[in-house]
Parts: structure tokens; C-alpha cells; sequence
């Protein structure tokens, strides 16, 4: 009878687990079951903050949005893209929430009975409210980030965090133009700073069905919607606001879709494929959109139907994956892969934020099974 093979050595444990997918979390949870000293590794904080830097990106785990359904108040859900899920639908049984932003580890909601902000994160459980900046609006829009300079923000749920907020003027039928303002807040001050404003055309509005978006230094925003949308461009670092045409018109809503290399960037449908473009220098210096990338929806939904009035409703930074309202549900694309499948049954969305953490077993502690009796 041939021996049974050695065991594995500690370090060699270590390494096989360190690779186990983050966007996969159930192995992690199950190599936490195993035994004792697996549980005791993948709960060991030196042990996740080296896995965390290995794998960079914090994963996609799901979508948060909003459901309308006729005779019934808006309805606040969240639809897992992986398995486990990181927190069970019934904690999210506030109607009057609605979800406004996610990033870097944190979910940005509104709370439309008192309408103040709720920064959550959904991992730790830690919750922040705060009031809307005193800025008489019209419609606004929303971005939370993490507040620490170089941040790899692959474990900064507990650290200070920013809020970006702009709105445009209530419009007077009088009026000959509009403003829009910015004003940021920030959690290690506990107020809002002072506003900046830019003028706009008297029929642009923030867009509030479209959250910010995070390119380099700047946040962007979706002014009006449709063929008329325009993007409003708020710098962090100088604090001021301008306002950038779009590139060439499409049948639906623009989004902002940041690049891989952190270029402000859109995309838009037309007719059945999907356009990409980005906004770069050229050698002479002026700045311009170019067309980088066409992606045929066809050939990733055969069913004509599904098509018929799609529009971008959310794009995952980091991660790029696109989230697309259809008549057949909430679809999502994966622009590395080009992979798609839908993700909810046909219904009314509104407010789509898609939600990136990394999940391990040491979030769940008190909430998992005993791992296997061995020493």
C-alpha cells in the first residue's frame, strides 16, 4: 500500500490561497471550513491585507437599485453577482432609501423621509449620516471616494471619505441661464466647504439617474439627458467646476465610462452596438474625443427584443463591467471578457449603483460554521 503524500507545509497553504479569486469569495469561505488553521489564516489580518495587495481590484459583488412596481412605494434591493453574498436582502428593507453611489468600499444612500445622506459600508456594518449642503437646487447628483492621498483603497472601509455634491439652480421662467455648483464634503471635518459655480444653459439639469464618476483627480457628472446631455466636470484638486460637450449624439443617455488608463471616457447606444470613446490630447495640443471601441450588441443579446430601448445605467470602476436597462431586465457586460447575461426580471429601475469590496471570512466572523475539528 503506497504512503499517503506529505502534507502541505504551512507556507505552500498560504500561497494556494492567496491566489483563490477574490470575485469568488464562497472559496474562500469554504477553505475557512476546512480546518482550524485554515480558519485561522484566512482570518488572520496580516494574512488579508497581503491578499488585498496581491489581487489589487476590489471585486464586483452586486448591484444596488431601486424597483418601482405599480400601487406599491419604491423598493430598495440588491441583486448578488456572486455567491455568497455579502448581506441578505432583509437589511435593506428601507423604502425610503435610495441608493445614490458606491466606491471604494462604501454605498452612498439618501434617506427620502429626513433626506439626509447615509454613507454605509456594508461590510463592517459602520453607518454615517449627514445633512444636504445648504444650496438651493433643482436636481442634483452625488459621489463618495475615499479621502486618503495614495490610497490602493483595497482596505480602507474605516478611513476618512469625501462627498461630492453638485446641483444646478431652480430655473425661473425668466431666466436667460442656470448655474451649477459643487461643494465637497468631508468626514474628517464633519461639514461642507465652501460652493463653486459655473454657468450652464437654463434647459441643463444634473442629471440625478446618473451618479459621479471618478476619473484621476476629477469627478464628472451627466447634465440633461438624452441627445441634449452634457458633462459636468468638477476638479478635486483646484476645486472648480467646467462644463464638456459630448462626442457625437446618441439615440438614448450617455454615461461616463472612465478608460483603463484614467481618461474621462463615455459610452453610448446606437441602434444595436454599444460606442466607447474617450477624450485625449492630441499632438497639437487640443483636447477631443475619439471613438476607441464598438461592441455589437447583437452578438452578446441575439433576442432583438431585449434591445429595444436599452440605455447605460452603471458602469463598475475598476472592474468594467457595464450595467444595461432592457426590456427584458438589468443586463451586464463585461468589457474585458465582452461576456453578458442578465441579471433581474423586467421592471422599473431607477438609481443603479454597482457595489466593489473584497468579502473574506474574517466579515463574517460569529456568522459561519465551525471549521472541521482538527488541530
Amino acid at each position: 500500500m503506497a504512503p499517503p503524500p506529505p502534507e502541505l507545509i504551512d507556507d505552500a497553504i498560504a500561497e494556494i490561497i492567496l491566489r483563490l479569486p477574490p470575485e469568488e469569495p464562497q472559496y474562500l469561505f469554504r477553505a475557512s471550513l476546512v480546518c482550524k488553521p485554515w480558519r485561522r489564516l484566512l482570518t488572520d489580518a496580516a494574512f488579508l491585507r497581503r491578499y488585498r495587495r496581491f489581487h489589487r481590484t476590489p471585486p464586483l459583488l452586486g448591484l444596488f437599485f431601486i424597483v418601482y412596481r405599480r400601487g406599491e412605494d419604491p423598493l430598495p434591493r440588491f441583486i448578488p453577482t456572486t455567491l455568497p453574498s455579502p448581506f441578505p436582502n432583509p437589511m435593506l428593507n428601507c423604502r425610503s432609501w435610495v441608493s445614490r453611489d458606491c466606491r471604494h468600499g462604501r454605498v452612498l444612500f439618501q434617506n427620502m423621509e429626513s433626506r439626509k445622506f447615509i454613507v454605509w459600508n456594508p461590510i463592517t456594518g459602520h453607518r454615517k449620516e449627514l445633512d444636504l449642503p445648504r444650496i438651493p437646487y433643482e436636481s442634483f447628483s452625488v459621489a463618495v471616494l475615499c479621502a486618503v492621498p495614495g490610497c490602493d483603497h483595497g482596505d480602507c472601509h474605516a478611513g476618512p471619505f469625501l462627498v461630492v455634491w453638485a446641483c444646478n439652480d431652480v430655473v425661473h421662467i425668466d431666466s436667460l441661464e442656470g448655474s451649477a455648483h459643487a461643494c465637497v464634503y468631508s468626514s474628517q471635518v464633519g461639514s461642507w466647504g465652501m460652493s463653486v459655480s459655473v454657468p450652464i444653459d437654463v434647459y441643463d439639469f444634473v442629471n440625478m439617474r446618473s451618479h459621479g464618476a471618478l476619473a484621476r483627480d476629477c469627478v464628472y457628472f451627466m447634465l440633461g439627458s438624452g441627445m441634449g446631455s452634457r458633462i459636468l466636470k468638477y476638479n478635486l484638486d483646484k476645486h472648480c467646476l467646467c462644463v464638456i460637450d459630448p462626442p457625437e449624439p446618441c439615440e438614448n443617455d450617455i454615461f461616463v465610462v472612465p478608460t483603463e488608463d484614467g481618461l474621462l471616457g463615455v459610452a453610448g447606444i446606437k441602434g444595436s452596438s454599444l460606442y466607447l470613446w474617450s477624450r485625449k490630447v492630441n499632438a497639437e495640443g487640443v483636447e477631443g474625443w475619439m471613438q476607441y471601441r464598438t461592441i455589437e450588441l447583437q452578438t452578446l443579446f441575439p433576442d432583438d427584443k431585449l434591445l429595444d430601448e436599452a440605455i447605460v445605467i452603471a458602469f463598475a470602476e475598476g472592474v468594467r463591467f457595464i450595467f444595461m436597462d432592457t426590456s427584458c431586465g438589468i443586463s451586464i457586460i463585461d468589457l474585458n471578457s465582452e461576456d453578458a447575461r442578465t441579471l433581474s426580471e423586467p421592471e422599473m429601475h431607477y438609481a443603479a449603483v454597482p457595489f466593489m469590496s473584497f468579502y473574506t471570512p474574517d466579515c463574517a466572523c460569529g456568522k459561519l460554521p465551525l471549521p472541521a475539528e482538527t488541530n
